[in-house]
């Protein structure tokens, strides 16, 4: 059974402020650390202002999405050694009965898919990924304890 969002519970009338779990709230924002250069730089300058934006991104958070944009830059790194060299490649090897050439998987197909596996592992805990977006739930600014009185009592 998935966990119900605050919002929801103050929709159906059964939100409780004191068995809320309050998320801590941390700064918002980050930004770019310096070792992250060529595509994992410009992966972090495409994403982190959209996560900030839709304020998703803390402060906190700066490292794990360093990991998702380090990923990525692997990840196309091989993709382009794929593209440049082609899921097969050709080894020789000299033994001592001659010279041998023989096909072998492309060291980069492997690198490729466990790069792919870690960077959409992480793209999950932002929400990157369309189907966990909705997942992604966002602390409110102020949090209301008890509903409003209209003054109407009932009677």
């Amino acid at each position: 059974m998935r966990p119900v969002s605050r919002e929801r519970k103050q929709i159906l009338g059964t939100y409780r402020a004191d068995r809320d779990r309050q998320t801590p709230l941390f700064p918002p924002g980050a930004s770019c650390p310096n070792y992250l250069t060529g595509r994992a730089r410009a992966e972090w300058k495409r994403v982190a202002p959209l996560l900030s934006q839709a304020g998703v991104l803390q402060q906190i958070d700066q490292s794990l999405l360093a990991s998702y944009c380090t990923m990525y830059g692997h990840w196309r790194a091989s993709e382009e050694d794929i593209q440049q060299n082609g899921l097969v490649i050709t080894v020789t090897s000299t033994t001592r009965t001659g010279r041998t050439d023989k096909p072998v998987p492309n060291p980069a197909v492997s690198n490729s898919i466990r790069f792919h596996k870690a960077m959409m592992a992480t793209a999950v805990k932002f929400g990157i990924n369309p189907l966990d977006r909705p997942r992604i739930e966002i602390p409110p600014d102020e949090i209301e304890d008890e509903p409003e009185d209209d003054g109407d009592n009932g009677l």
